[in-house]
């Protein structure tokens, strides 16, 4: 047991002395010492002591202060024994011949005639001096205080603070002498090895007489180490520190115990402690953790010690749990530690307990209530320490009853009762006898498996036979033992006890191929032991069903052993029944005499019906073949149907588990019969229905069965119908060249777009010369009810309904069919999923285009021609979407070409075209919008990449606004391409004044119109504004500079009109002033005459503005 000690146990304080002397061992020293060592005696220096103090006096600590006291120079001896004078003589020099009589002559006088003697040549002795010596007197003078008044002293504390001002010694150079002298002290107490419990209150008292903080203690522990180490280190070699039982080995080891308890009981934080502790511990050149281990090698014995002295006096009521926590506080003992010695102590307790422990028969426990309450053990705790003494007592005593109850000595319940009574004895709890009373009955089968394994390995069956007789004895009785405790756990006993898997299988010592062995020598003797030798008698049964249960043999291998050694009996027997039923001389009393025999030999045998059902079978199909083989239609007669359905009552078998054989055999004959009745047209006619079921009833062949046949007959029918259709398809699609290569086109493209433009035919090319074939292949699915309906859930309906006079409407759910198709082109592989998609649009294409009732028919039989090649509806829905996507593209881009928009008339057309193609109107309206925005996302990217007109675009804005399609969000225009369509229109009439700043209102029109932002539009609108103003100021300089001012009057008051949307501002014109006044001046001397004149004047302020002339 090792103690782990932790910064926590810096939390305990330290416990009184007294609370370790009620264990007995207050100043006693650890039981880890190998042999007690030798102690110096120290001399008494105080008349009164207490107890305490006396026990300090042999401290090694007390022996180091009595050195430390003698320790000193003459000057500084001297200051001691006279601290008064030399205190005085530090306010004055004093004549060197009186301090040199005051050191030779002894005594604390000074002779009068020693001063002349000396006299004046001596000089004098300088103050500094003089303070040092009385400074350094203090410390021994410390010394000597603890020696004389000890450390339990109430009044050693103040005397020692009276020496720091006797003495006149700093608060620094006082606290370092105090480390000092504990240094010392803690140095002496290692110096002895022993360790005694007395030594921590020891050092806790020297730490307060000398008024030392954590911080000095830490200090002087460190120091300590360090010179201790040292010190030992010297003459002791390393390999003889690391022996647990060298002296000095085990000084260290005290120190660091004591180091430990201090710091934990000076109240150090957790951060602390580690500090301080691996300081100690780094200074005896070890680590933490190791530090700790050891401090605990050193801390455990004296617990131990409390706790064998807690034992001894349980029934003195001088000990307590309290008190024993004390103890751990004191010793810093942790929970873990403590719990572990705890239980040991108790398991020695137990052992104590055991009264009368040399007679195994008759020892019991008495009650241990009061030491398990002080050593704080739970009932759990105790019971398992109990137990583990108590149980190889209890087994004794139970296996012995359990022995007496199998050989028939004693009763069930004698047995259980001594089993009771014993348990109370030794104190045994319920749980604890469970399990030892399963070991019971493993140990009370034991020797009777082991005897039976003996002979059965000699394959002595007899000898084998009788011990499993032997086996199942025991068994039972040490089943009707535990009955008797009605616990819940044996009630199952043969799955608890003989269950293979189980950890408690009494058959554990027995392989499973040993158990099957058992199993069929007890299997074969039951029926050998019989009066016939071939009966498996009730009784007989019984038991090896006990066998079975107890050898834990599974219900397979049950099977399997019955099958084996009864199956060839059972089987002669049914055929020998089955030959006689299918002869020629059959009879209603053969029938009868032959199921008494078989029955007789299933019951002789026990044989299950599993195992009748499973010889049944095969016989049966072998009496279907011979009346085949007798058939030469391949159709049975009435009369072998009669002898099939008398040997089906015999063997037990029902209709069901007659049509497996009666498919293999008959089935394909039904199958031929379907493709004959189909005739040359392949439609099977009322006429044939009829007979085709009375054929499936003379074959025996289930009505399921018949169904696969019927569509396996259809299938093959049917395929080379659609192999010819898709052929006919490739004649419409491919060329000469491409049909002779066989199909080696990718035939996934899409044929039906011309390529040209709309010329009136929708862009579609349609095929008609195949639309018989598919309509008939439509008719032969039809007629010949191959398609099923399936229910796939509920609907409800609405029903009018009369309630007397009135009529009401209610709901009702109805079950909710869908079409089924069970054979397709796909599933017969009579076209590819490519080719049945095309196949499957070139239909709709063909009903699409044909008028009239004829496509009509081909709409309606849309959906039913697609679940025939093999598409769900999903796919087909696609097929049919991709078809309406082309028509709408084609005439809607016809229309908006020749009219612009969409009207009535054209809505009209595309809704016609929606229901003939079966488009849904949220579709369908979704492919217009898809149509829609693919028309003029083509035209933006015409408008953009030519020369496109205001005009033309103002058109495709309003044609986009009407149609409620906005540019970025349905056309996915960016914003550079907005911002260039903005520019194309505004540029033209900013330039020839169709927008002005009075019809501004236009470009808000525009903007919306676009999409744009308003913020965005302004930006773009200053640009552009920017660009034109600065190109007409280019050209009025160009036509200046050329001498043409007459040409630059338009220009001026095109700059006027660009002026006004800006306030002359943001124009950014790079103009020199010249140019610019000459500008503004052919302004203002232009004729303004029927203008409104503040007009005029303003526009001349937005010209100077504009121009950087009000600057």
């Amino acid at each position: 047991m090792r103690f782990q000690a932790s910064a926590l146990t810096c939390l305990i304080g330290a416990a009184s002395i007294d609370s370790l002397a009620a264990f007995g061992f207050a100043g006693q020293r650890s039981s880890f010492v190998a042999a007690p060592l030798r102690m110096q005696s120290v001399a008494q220096f105080a008349p009164v002591r207490s107890t305490f103090s006396m026990l300090a006096d042999g401290s090694g600590g007390i022996e180091e202060l009595k050195q430390m006291a003698k320790e000193g120079n003459k000057l500084t001896l001297s200051a001691q024994k006279s601290p008064g004078l030399f205190k005085a003589g530090g306010m004055a020099v004093i004549p060197a011949a009186a301090l040199l009589g005051a050191v030779i002559v002894p005594g604390g006088a000074i002779a009068a005639g020693a001063v002349g003697a000396v006299g004046a040549s001596a000089g004098f002795i300088g103050k500094n001096r003089l303070d040092a010596a009385t400074q350094a007197a203090a410390k021994p003078t410390i010394a000597q205080a603890i020696i004389d008044n000890g450390v339990d002293s109430a009044e050693v504390a103040g005397v020692i603070s009276n020496i720091k001002e006797t003495f006149n010694v700093q608060d620094e150079d006082f606290a370092n002498m105090c480390e000092d002298v504990y240094k010392r002290y803690i140095i002496g107490m290692v110096k002895t090895p022993i360790t005694m419990t007395s030594e921590m209150k020891e050092l806790t008292n020297l730490r307060n007489a000398l008024g030392m903080e954590n911080l000095a203690v830490g200090e002087a522990h460190a120091a300590a180490a360090k010179e201790f180490y040292r010190q030992t280190s010297i003459f002791t070699p390393l390999e003889d520190l690391e022996d647990p039982d060298h002296p000095d080995r085990m000084s260290i080891d005290k120190f660091l115990f004591l180091s430990e308890r201090t710091f934990c009981q000076g109240g150090e934080t957790k951060q602390a402690f580690k500090y301080e502790m691996s300081r100690v511990a780094k200074a005896f050149n070890i680590n933490m953790n190791e530090a700790l281990e050891r401090v605990a090698e050193v801390a455990e014995p004296f617990y131990q010690k409390a706790l064998d002295s807690t034992r001894g006096k349980l029934d003195t009521d001088a000990v307590s749990a309290d008190m024993l926590l004390r103890a751990r506080n004191s010793l810093g003992i942790d929970e873990l530690t403590s719990r572990d010695m705890h239980m040991s102590a108790f398991a020695d307790e137990v052992k104590s307990l055991l009264v009368g422990a040399d007679d195994a028969a008759t020892a019991r426990f008495v009650d241990g209530a009061e030491a398990r309450e002080i050593l704080g053990i739970d009932d759990a705790e105790a019971a398992y320490e109990i137990s583990a003494e108590g149980t190889p007592l209890f087994q004794t005593k139970a296996l012995a009853a359990m022995n007496e109850a199998i050989s028939g000595d004693i009763s069930s319940e004698a047995a259980w009762e001594q089993m009771k009574g014993r348990q109370e004895e030794l104190l045994l709890k319920d749980a604890a006898m469970k399990d030892l009373l399963a070991s019971m009955v493993m140990q009370a089968m034991g020797k009777p498996f082991e005897d039976t394994m003996t002979f059965a390995n000699v394959n002595n069956e007899g000898a084998t036979y009788d011990k499993l007789l032997d086996s199942l004895g025991a068994k039972e009785s040490c089943r009707a033992v535990l009955q008797q405790s009605g616990w819940e756990e044996f009630a199952d006993f043969d799955g608890k006890f003989f269950d293979p898997a189980s950890k408690s299988s009494a058959t554990g010592m027995l392989n499973r191929s040993d158990r099957l062995r058992l199993y069929k020598i007890f299997l074969t003797r039951s029926v050998r032991n019989s009066e016939s030798g071939k009966e498996l008698t009730d009784e007989n049964y019984e038991k090896v069903k006990d066998a079975k249960r107890m050898l834990g043999i599974t219900d397979e291998d049950e099977a399997v052993e019955f099958r084996t050694n009864f199956g060839p009996e059972l089987q002669k027997s049914l055929n020998m029944a089955m030959f006689e039923i299918m002869g020629d001389d059959f009879t209603t009393e053969l029938v009868e005499n032959l199921k008494v025999i078989v029955d007789k030999t299933i019951a002789d045998y026990k044989l299950s019906q599993d195992l009748v059902a499973e010889f049944a079978s095969p016989i049966y199909y072998r009496a279907v073949s011979l009346i085949n083989d007798k058939s030469p239609s391949g159709i049975p007669s009435k009369d072998s149907n009669k002898q099939l359905a008398a040997l089906q009552e015999l063997l037990g078998m029902s209709v069901e588990d007659t049509y497996s054989a009666h498919l293999d055999v008959f089935g394909n004959q039904y199958k031929q019969s379907v493709l004959e009745a189909m005739g040359s047209t392949g439609v099977i006619t009322k006429e044939y229905r009829e007979p085709l079921e009375g054929l499936r009833t003379r074959l025996g062949v289930s009505e399921e069965a018949c169904r696969e046949l019927y569509l396996d007959a259809m299938d093959e029918r049917m395929k080379p119908m659609v192999e010819w259709i898709v052929l006919e398809l490739e004649r419409t699609m491919l060329t000469a060249e491409q049909l002779a290569r066989k199909r080696d086109k990718d035939f996934g493209e899409d044929y039906f777009k011309s390529g040209k433009g709309a010329d009136g035919t929708l862009g579609i090319g349609a095929k008609a010369n195949i639309m018989t074939d598919c309509m008939n292949l439509i008719d032969f699915y039809t007629e010949n009810d191959i398609a099923e309906e399936k229910e796939v859930g509920t609907k409800s309906i609405e029903k009018k309904v009369m309630e007397g006079d009135e009529e009401k409407t209610t709901t009702e759910e109805v079950p909710e069919y869908e079409t089924v198709y069970p054979i397709t082109g796909l599933e017969s592989g009579a076209v590819t999923p490519e080719l049945s998609e095309l196949l499957f649009r070139q239909f709709v294409v063909g009903g699409f285009t044909t008028q009239g009732p004829q496509g009509e028919r081909y709409e309606a039989a849309r959906s039913k021609f697609g679940g025939i090649i093999g598409l769900d509806k999903e796919k087909q829905d696609e097929v049919t979407s991709s078809i309406g996507g082309t028509v709408y593209e084609n005439y809607i881009g016809n229309s908006m070409k020749t009219k612009g928009k969409l009207d009535q008339q054209d809505m009209m057309f595309l809704a016609n075209i929606q229901n003939k193609l079966d488009i849904s109107a949220d579709k369908g309206e979704e492919m217009l919008l898809d149509t829609q925005k693919k028309i003029l996302k083509e035209e933006a990217a015409v408008l953009l990449r030519d020369d496109a007109t205001p005009e033309m675009i103002k058109s495709f804005r309003e044609k986009c606004n009407s149609m409620g399609l906005e540019l970025v969000k349905d056309l996915g225009l960016g914003k550079g391409s907005i911002d260039e369509l903005f520019e194309t229109e505004i540029s033209t009439a900013l330039v020839n004044g169709d927008i002005t700043i009075d019809n501004g209102d236009v470009l808000s029109e525009i903007q919306e119109s676009l999409g744009m932002d308003p913020e965005e539009a302004e930006k773009v609108f200053l640009g552009i504004l920017q660009k034109r103003a600065q190109g007409v100021m280019k050209r009025i300089k160009a036509e200046f500079l050329r001498g043409r001012d007459d040409n630059c009057a338009e220009l001026i008051l095109r700059m006027v009109r660009y002026a006004q949307f800006v306030n002359g501002e943001d124009l950014e014109l790079n103009v020199n002033e010249t140019n610019a006044w000459k500008t503004y001046n052919m302004y203002d001397a232009m004729d303004f005459e029927g203008q409104d004149s503040k007009v005029v004047e303003a526009n001349k302020e937005l010209l100077k503005t504009a121009l950087n002339l009000n600057e």
